[in-house]
């Protein structure tokens, strides 16, 4: 029985990771906003053939990137005929293809940590809530912190045994990860600022092997700049980046403790971040002359992070903390066993308590399916081309990328308000939990100009839509 503990707890942990995922998924799925701007970059990748060369814009920087993210959710897209939800598989898929593979590296490569870290540090990815929630509404951020996973064990195994297959695999993961989110961007400084103080050797290898995996992944985005006379480029010099906010002490504190940590009261979670950075902190200290271990090199690498996260002008978003997560428990699971059960049981309480469990499986206000039969309804009566725009008052954007994907699915012919205006004379409006009116204003509306209401199809007592036309003034 002892023999196969490893394989059982493994195989309890991926039970555990699959239901928190995708128990009563269909109720409570709700496709919206960022979900649906990559569906309906897949879909017209799909309808057009041309594939896309930049990923997702950046909520800090007018840049974009790498379109390796939705070169990772196309097969899944194709297999499933183009349902959203195919997303979600994607990335339970990479969670466990990474969780083996880190197996593998273990055993393979002989790399002195036991099984239990890796079990542990997974189960805490498992049940934490950020995790959860943005593995459900999935975007690029999301396949962050398997690629960083891979990339910690690989530089570990690397400076106490180098080898040319390890320095691919460390360059490739942490190359990846920060093409799918520059968010993780400090944590490539972190592992250089580690090489400068503590292993300066094979520093050209490593920096021409990171230098060809960022070339490698990122190879669309250099075609676009070439063909568009480096147009990203000079935007960054030439457009504003948006503007940030929460650049204070206590705001930064604040946020960073309570995406990391997540209990109910901002108290408790300062101070768990504080615990943990001196813990960190102690371990860098104390280990010095241990330099090679698995707990110094996430100790040192975490308190990195913790500098830029306080230093670097940029808000912080829940998005930027899977590094952090991803450091925090491997340091629990490094911990002797006593301190490692009380901290692993502790964090449990936290992450897996009632409150938040049910909202885990509450129903979504309307289901995926629901909203298919709507905007087939719709499409059914109405063949003319025409652009879409939504009014909600539960968020602010008017774009509806997640509208136009359905209607596109629907059949309907969905043109783009901002490259092909003029070429339609219709708009399709989502009125979505809001009120519209002619006196209704907003960025997309401006653009159409003046219009009458000439249809409408109310689906459910909260969603309606509109058919605009416009009129000459």
């Amino acid at each position: 029985m002892v023999k196969y503990a490893k394989t059982c707890v493994a195989i309890a942990l991926i039970a555990l990771f699959l239901l928190l995922r995708f128990y009563n998924i269909r109720n409570s799925f709700f496709f919206f906003n960022d979900m649906g701007r990559d569906m309906l970059v897949l879909q017209n990748w799909h309808d057009t053939g041309k594939p896309p060369l930049l990923g997702p814009q950046t909520s800090a920087l007018p840049f974009n990137q790498s379109a390796i993210y939705f070169y990772l959710l196309y097969p899944g897209f194709l297999i499933s005929g183009g349902n959203p939800i195919s997303s979600i598989f994607t990335l339970a898929f990479v969670y466990l293809f990474t969780f083996i593979f880190c197996l593998y590296l273990i055993k393979k490569y002989k790399i002195p940590i036991t099984n239990y870290y890796l079990l542990i540090t997974f189960y805490l990815i498992s049940i934490h809530p950020q995790y959860i929630i943005q593995g459900r509404f999935v975007w690029n951020p999301s396949f962050v912190s398997p690629f960083v996973l891979i990339a910690i064990l690989a530089f570990h195994q690397l400076i106490n045994k180098y080898s040319l297959k390890l320095l691919f695999v460390f360059s490739l993961a942490i190359a990846l990860a920060i093409s799918l989110s520059y968010s993780v961007a400090p944590l490539l400084i972190a592992f250089a600022l580690y090489c400068l103080i503590f292993y300066r050797k094979h520093l050209v290898p490593i920096a021409i092997t990171l230098s060809s995996s960022f070339l490698l992944f990122n190879l669309p985005t250099l075609f676009f700049e070439i063909r568009h006379h480096f147009l990203l480029t000079a935007s960054l010099f030439t457009k504003n980046s948006p503007v940030q906010e929460g650049l204070g002490l206590v705001e930064r504190s604040n946020r960073l403790s309570q995406y990391i940590f997540a209990t109910p009261l901002q108290s408790l979670n300062l101070v768990l971040f504080t615990l943990f950075t001196v813990l960190a902190l102690c371990i860098v200290v104390t280990n010095r002359k241990n330099y090679k271990n698995i707990i110094f090199i996430s100790s040192f690498l975490f308190l990195v992070l913790v500098f830029f996260g306080f230093t670097i002008p940029i808000s912080i978003q829940a998005h930027y903390v899977f590094a952090y997560l991803c450091l925090i428990f491997l340091i629990v699971a490094t911990q002797p066993k006593f301190i490692k059960i009380f901290l692993v049981v502790f964090l449990s309480l936290i992450y897996l308590n009632p409150n938040q469990l049910r909202t885990y499986f509450h129903p979504a206000p309307r289901s995926y399916s629901q909203m298919q039969s709507c905007f087939a309804s719709y499409c059914q009566n109405f063949s003319q081309p025409t652009y879409v725009s939504v009014q909600s008052s539960f968020h602010p954007f008017h774009n509806g990328p997640e509208h136009r994907f359905l209607l596109k699915q629907a059949k309907c012919n969905v043109l783009d308000i901002e490259t092909q205006n003029g070429q339609s004379k219709f708009m399709t409006v989502i009125v979505d939990s809001g009120t519209f009116s002619n006196q209704t204003k907003y960025y997309e509306l401006d653009l159409f100009g003046k219009f009458k209401q000439v249809n409408s199809l109310k689906c459910f007592p909260n969603f309606e839509i509109l058919t605009l036309e416009k009129v000459k003034p």
